[in-house]
C-alpha cells in the first residue's frame, strides 16, 4: 500500500469516526452517531446547488413534501388551496414551527425564502406572477393556471431558510432551516455533522446525532459497506451486492425508482441531426445484455424512457426499442453514412464520431459506457469516452462542448415528471438533457397544455402524446431503468427507501 493510499484511507476513517464537537452536543457525546455515506459532495450552501443533501438528511424542508407512496403532504405548509380562477394558491403554515435559530417560521420569512428560490433555474418553469403574504398565509400567484405547483414546491431548491441564513450580499451564508435535524458543523466538502433539532414541533427523531460523509469513489463506498464502517451507504455498483451481503456487516436493499440511465445527444451536430442516426444508436445498444451482465438486474432493461413505476407516464402502447444492429446499419446506409477503410462511417467529410461524457459518481456508468462504445462501433460509430465529476455534463452543455452523454437522470426532481421533461426537451440547452433538438417547440406546446389543465383525462391524453413523440423522435436513448441500492446496517430499524430520492427519512429510523 502506498503512502498516499494509506493517507486517503486514514483521512476517510477519521471523517467516518470523528466525534461531533459543538457546545450544544456535549450532553449527547455518549449517544451513537448515524453514519451516512453517499457520493455527493457538499460544495455550496446555496439550495439550488446542494439542497438535495439538506433535504435528504432532514435539515431543510420544502413547503410541500412527497411521501414514498407518492402522495403530496405538508412540509413547512400544513395545507393549501387554489382559487376558482386557478391562479392563486394559498398555503397555511404549520403552527408553532420554528427555525433552527429559534426564530418563528412566519409567512414573511417563508415568502422571502421562496422569492429567492423562484429566481433560480430549477423553478423557472413556474409562470410566477408573485409571492405575497396574507396574514399568516403565503400566497403564490401564477400568470396562467399551473396545475402542478404543489409538486414543483417539493424541489430541493425551494427549501425554506430563515432570514439569518443570508449574508449582506443576499447569498446564503449558513443553513438555518426548519427540519428535524440541524447542522452542527461542516468539514470542507465531505462531512456534515448533524444533531437533532430539539425545537422541532412535530415528532422528534429517535436518533440524536448523524454524520453525512461524501465518498465519490464507488469502490470505496462498497468497501465501507463491507467493513460495516457506515450505517447507510447509498448508490452502490450492482456487482458489489454479493460481496457486501456476504460480509454480513450490512445488507443491500434495492427498489426500482423513477430514474433512467439515458444517452442524450446534441442533435444540432451533423452526426445526430438525422432522426435515423438517433434511431440507429437506439437499436445498436444491447439493453438486455447490459442489464444482465453489468447491472445484474435483467428487468432493468429500458423498453421506453420512463419505467412502469411512473404510472400514467409509462405507456403500454409503445413498442419496445429493438436491439437490431443489422437494421441500425441499414438506417445509417439510408441516411448516407458510408463506412470507411477503418469501419467508421462518414458523410460529407464528417466522421460518425463523438465524445461521450459520463460520470464517476455512479460506478456503473463508466462500465456501461465501455459496453456501448463497443456496440456502436459495430454499426460504424466511433465513440471516445470521458469520465468526469458530477458537474462535468452541465459544464460541457454550458460551454458548448457537449456531444453525447450517458447519465443517470431522475424524472422526479419534483414528484411530477413534467418538471424534468420541460428542461430536458423543450429548451435549446438545459443542464442535463438534449441539446438543439428540432422537436423542442412541438414538445413545448404539449407541456404548456399539460401545465394549465386540471382535467385528469386531458392530462393523460397529453402524457401519451409526449411519450410517443419522445419514443419516435428519440432525442434521448433510454438504456436502463434504475434500482436504488442502499447498504443498511443491522443496528438500524424502520429503514425505508424513498423512490423519489428526496429524503433518506432518517428522522423515522431508530436503533435496534
Amino acid at each position: 500500500m502506498t503512502f498516499s493510499t494509506m493517507s486517503r484511507r486514514l483521512v476517510l476513517a477519521a471523517a467516518l469516526t470523528a466525534p461531533l464537537v459543538t457546545h450544544q452536543a456535549s450532553a449527547r457525546q455518549d449517544e451513537p452517531v448515524l453514519r451516512v455515506v453517499a457520493p455527493w459532495e457538499y460544495t455550496s450552501n446555496e439550495p439550488s446547488d446542494t439542497g438535495y443533501i439538506l433535504a435528504r438528511m432532514g435539515v431543510g424542508e420544502t413547503l410541500v413534501q412527497v411521501e414514498p407512496e407518492g402522495q403530496l403532504v405538508g412540509g413547512v405548509a400544513a395545507n393549501w388551496t387554489v382559487s376558482e380562477d386557478r391562479l392563486t394558491w394559498r398555503f397555511s403554515l404549520r403552527p408553532a414551527a420554528t427555525f433552527h435559530d429559534g426564530s418563528p417560521v412566519t409567512a414573511q420569512a417563508v415568502a422571502a425564502s421562496l422569492k429567492t428560490a423562484f429566481a433560480g433555474e430549477s423553478l423557472s418553469a413556474v409562470p410566477l406572477d408573485g409571492v405575497s403574504v396574507d396574514g399568516s398565509d403565503v400566497l403564490i400567484r401564477t400568470r396562467t393556471p399551473f396545475s402542478v405547483l404543489p409538486a414543483f414546491l417539493c424541489d430541493y431548491a425551494s427549501i425554506i431558510l430563515a432570514p439569518s441564513s443570508y449574508g449582506p450580499d443576499g447569498k446564503v451564508a449558513k443553513i438555518v432551516a426548519t427540519g428535524p435535524y440541524r447542522i452542527a458543523s461542516i468539514d470542507g466538502k465531505t462531512t456534515l455533522e448533524l444533531e437533532r433539532f430539539e425545537g422541532y414541533a412535530r415528532q422528534k427523531p429517535a436518533i440524536a446525532r448523524a454524520r453525512y460523509t461524501a465518498v465519490v469513489n464507488g469502490d470505496t463506498r462498497a468497501n465501507i459497506a463491507v467493513a460495516g464502517d457506515a450505517d447507510l451507504v447509498y448508490t452502490l455498483a450492482p456487482t458489489a451486492t454479493a460481496r457486501i451481503n456476504a460480509a454480513g456487516q450490512t445488507k443491500v436493499e434495492s427498489l426500482t425508482i423513477p430514474r433512467s440511465r439515458v444517452l442524450y445527444f446534441d442533435s444540432g451536430l451533423p452526426q445526430f441531426s438525422d432522426v435515423r442516426v438517433r434511431r440507429a444508436v437506439g437499436m445498436a445498444v444491447d439493453r438486455a445484455g447490459i442489464a444482465r451482465a453489468i447491472l445484474r438486474h435483467p428487468d432493468s432493461a429500458a423498453t421506453q424512457l420512463l419505467p412502469s413505476v411512473l404510472t400514467g407516464w409509462h405507456r403500454g402502447d409503445l413498442p419496445a426499442i429493438a436491439h437490431d444492429p443489422a437494421a441500425a446499419r441499414t438506417l445509417l446506409d439510408q441516411a448516407g453514412w458510408v463506412a470507411g477503410a477503418d469501419g467508421i462511417r462518414s458523410k460529407d467529410g464528417v466522421r460518425l464520431a463523438a465524445k461521450l461524457i459520463t460520470l464517476a459518481n455512479r460506478p456503473e456508468l463508466p462500465v456501461m459506457a465501455s459496453a456501448i462504445q463497443a456496440q456502436l462501433r459495430q454499426i460504424g460509430m466511433d465513440i471516445a469516452i470521458e469520465v468526469g465529476p458530477g458537474n462535468s455534463v452541465p459544464a460541457a452543455i454550458k460551454d458548448g462542448s457537449m456531444q453525447f452523454t450517458l447519465v443517470s437522470r431522475t424524472f422526479v426532481n419534483v414528484p411530477e415528471p413534467i418538471a424534468t421533461l420541460i428542461p430536458d426537451f423543450t429548451r435549446e440547452r438545459s443542464n442535463w438533457g438534449s441539446v438543439r433538438w428540432s422537436g423542442r417547440d412541438a414538445m413545448r406546446t404539449l407541456t404548456n397544455a399539460y401545465l394549465v389543465s386540471f382535467d385528469a383525462a386531458e392530462k393523460d391524453r397529453l402524457r401519451g402524446r409526449m411519450m410517443r413523440m419522445l419514443h419516435e423522435e428519440i432525442p434521448a436513448v433510454p438504456v436502463s431503468w434504475t434500482e436504488h441500492t442502499v447498504a443498511v446496517s443491522s443496528r438500524l430499524k424502520n429503514v425505508a427507501i424513498d423512490p423519489y430520492e428526496m429524503r433518506y427519512l432518517i428522522e423515522r429510523m431508530g436503533w435496534k
